[in-house]
C-alpha cells in the first residue's frame, strides 16, 4: 500500500508539472511537442525517429514527463496505456482555434484554359478543405493556387513566394473513368504506383501515367498539393532545424506530406 500511495503522490506531481510545462508550451511559436500532440488527436500512431528526438531541453522534459505519466497509469490503473492516444489532461492544449481578431486567410484560386479532352481533376473546394485540415499558421504564407495546364514541366507542383501551381491537367482516356498523364523527366513513378496509378509506355517511347479519376484526385490534393504548402512551411521562423535535420527542403516537403496522408498499403520512409 505504501509504494502504491508513493506511485499515485508521483503520479500527480509529475500531472502537474506536465499540465505547467504544456501551458508554457502553448504559447511558443511552433512548439515541436504541440505538433506531435496535434498530430495523435488527428489520429496519427506512427511518428519518425527524428519527430519525437527532442530539440531542446525543455521539449525533452515534455516527453519524458509523458512516457512517466503514461508507465505510472498503466501500473496503477492495471490498463494499457497507449502512447499513440491522447490522455484527458492533453486534450485542452490540441484545441487551438484561431483568435477571434485574427483575419483568415485569403486565398485566390486560378485556372489556366484547358485543351480539348482535358480535365482538371480537383475543385477549388477540393483544395480548401484540404488547406482547413492544416495548421492555419502553416497556410498563412499562401496568396494563391493555380491549376495549371502546363503538361510537360517535370513536375506535378511549383512554389513561387506564395504561390502554388499543381499542374495537373489530365487527359481523359478509358470512356471518360481514368486520366493519361505524360511523365516528366525529372518525375519518378513510386507515388504514381502507391496512389493507385500505373504507368505505361506510349508513342515516340516516352513515359505515361494512368489514373483511375478519383484516385489522382486524391493524389493532388494530398500530396501535390500539401507537398508544395511545406516549401511555406520551410520558410517559416522556427523551422530551419527541421529542415536542416531532414537533409534538404525536398525532403523536408515530402516528409511533411507523408506524415500529412499516406496511402493505402505499406508504409515507406523518406531518407
Amino acid at each position: 500500500m505504501a509504494k502504491s500511495a508513493r506511485d499515485w503522490r508521483q503520479l500527480e506531481a509529475f500531472e502537474l508539472e506536465y499540465i505547467e510545462r504544456l501551458t508554457a508550451e502553448k504559447k511558443r511559436k511552433d512548439s515541436q511537442f504541440l505538433r506531435v500532440l496535434m498530430d495523435i488527436a488527428r489520429g496519427r500512431t506512427e511518428f519518425y525517429s527524428d519527430e519525437v528526438k527532442a530539440q531542446d531541453a525543455e521539449t525533452g522534459r515534455l516527453f519524458a514527463l509523458r512516457g512517466k505519466i503514461l508507465s505510472l497509469r498503466e501500473k496503477l490503473e492495471g490498463i494499457i496505456a497507449e502512447p499513440a492516444r491522447l490522455m484527458p489532461i492533453e486534450s485542452p492544449f490540441t484545441d487551438a482555434p484561431l483568435p477571434a481578431t485574427q483575419k483568415k486567410s485569403r486565398i485566390r484560386y486560378l485556372s489556366d484554359p484547358l485543351p480539348e479532352g482535358f480535365i482538371y481533376p480537383v475543385t477549388y473546394e477540393d483544395i480548401r478543405q484540404t488547406l482547413m485540415e492544416l495548421p492555419a499558421e502553416h497556410v498563412a504564407p499562401v496568396h494563391e493556387v493555380r491549376l495549371s495546364n502546363q503538361r510537360n514541366t517535370g513536375a506535378d507542383g511549383d512554389w513561387l513566394d506564395g504561390e502554388i501551381r499543381l499542374h495537373c491537367a489530365i487527359k481523359l482516356a478509358g470512356e471518360g473513368k481514368s486520366g493519361r498523364r505524360l511523365l516528366g523527366r525529372s518525375e519518378g513513378t513510386s507515388d504514381v504506383i502507391r496512389f493507385g496509378g500505373k504507368t505505361e509506355w506510349g508513342e515516340n517511347n516516352r513515359l505515361y501515367s494512368i489514373w483511375p479519376l478519383e484516385a489522382y484526385r486524391i493524389f493532388v490534393v494530398k500530396r501535390v498539393l500539401v507537398h508544395e504548402v511545406a516549401h511555406g512551411v520551410a520558410e517559416l521562423p522556427g523551422s530551419s532545424e527541421r529542415v536542416r535535420s531532414a537533409g534538404s527542403i525536398e525532403r523536408f516537403c515530402e516528409m511533411y506530406a507523408e506524415n500529412f496522408y499516406r496511402p493505402p498499403g505499406p508504409s515507406v520512409k523518406i531518407y
